[in-house]
């Protein structure tokens, strides 16, 4: 996934980049905008992981529901 994360935040660049005006593209080095990449995708990483980890919460959640319901069926005569 990260080397997705990664394209995807090198293709923003590249997008932001077409934005600038010629003058400040040659002020800017590339080694700073390869700095804007990788906030850019630590950025994304960080955004799916807090995603994945309400997930996995909600999950386990509906997870302890279903045992619940389960036990519960379990006990009626």
């Amino acid at each position: 996934m990260t080397e997705r994360y990664r394209k995807h935040a090198e293709a923003i660049v590249e997008s932001f980049k077409g934005f600038l005006p010629s003058s400040l593209l040659n002020e800017i080095s590339d080694d700073h905008f390869d700095e804007l990449s990788m906030m850019i995708e630590s950025a994304i990483s960080t955004a799916v992981l807090e995603h994945q980890e309400r997930f996995a919460t909600q999950l386990g959640k509906l997870a302890e529901n279903v045992r619940h319901e389960s036990e519960r069926f379990d006990e009626t005569p």
